[in-house]
């Protein structure tokens, strides 16, 4: 007899695990799972900039420099922790090409670069007919590994200082740089997933230190996505 309820006991014990783990529990509070997804689409980006007169001998020659939009391309990968049945916290890894237009004095070129973001949004559920519209929020970094510049300036490239002592090389444009991406999407009940993705970077790009002169990139994605159980 001592035996049964031992083995009941284990039973029990397995059983509410598995209760906890359910993918879509009845209980808001138990769901707690690991899934993974994959997503790709369409960009536009772009930098929000504004350089300073005073550059022109060290940076764009002898006019002031803006940048035009251009479309690009985003496919990444992400793997969601789901606290409850409303919220999750994932970690989202993205490579994206994206493409802008410089224009300085008279001249136009075409700037493509290509890079990595990672992020971690939290997001939020509501249950819309047979599907789910989520919201989510997320710190991001990004890193560019590749530039290309069809003719003119590559500010990824561009040396502007060289270090005396270290000899170290500073470039127009840092790599990295880290900012906020807000997103809003609709899962549906076959775990395809559509979502809307703004991401704007928060820190300054520009590697020269100049009141009146900053570089803040952004992007915009379109995203076709789906979810694993």
């Amino acid at each position: 007899m001592k035996r049964v309820f031992v083995l009941v006991a284990i039973i029990s014990f397995f059983n509410s695990v598995y209760a906890q783990t359910e993918v879509w529990g009845d209980d808001d509070d138990h769901r707690q799972t690991i899934s993974w997804g994959l997503q790709g689409g369409g960009n536009i980006s772009s930098f929000v900039m504004r350089v300073d007169p005073l550059l022109r001998d060290t940076l764009i020659m002898d006019s002031l420099l803006s940048a035009t939009p251009g479309v690009g391309v985003d496919i990444g990968a992400f793997f969601e922790y789901h606290i409850t049945r409303r919220w999750s916290v994932q970690l989202n890894g993205r490579l994206g090409m994206d493409c802008t237009t410089l224009s300085f004095s008279t001249h136009r070129s075409y700037m493509l670069t290509m890079g990595t973001d990672f992020s971690l949004p939290v997001i939020y559920r509501v249950p819309i007919s047979s599907g789910n519209l989520f919201f989510s929020v997320a710190p991001f970094c990004h890193f560019v590994f590749y530039s290309y510049v069809d003719e003119g300036i590559n500010l990824y490239r561009r040396q502007v200082y060289t270090d005396p002592v270290t000899g170290k090389v500073r470039f127009a444009l840092s790599d990295i740089h880290a900012g906020v991406a807000l997103a809003v999407g609709y899962e549906f009940e076959n775990k395809w997933q559509l979502q809307l993705d703004a991401r704007m970077g928060i820190t300054d790009i520009l590697n020269l230190e100049t009141p009146g002169t900053y570089v803040y990139p952004y992007k915009v994605s379109l995203l076709v996505g789906y979810r694993f159980e």
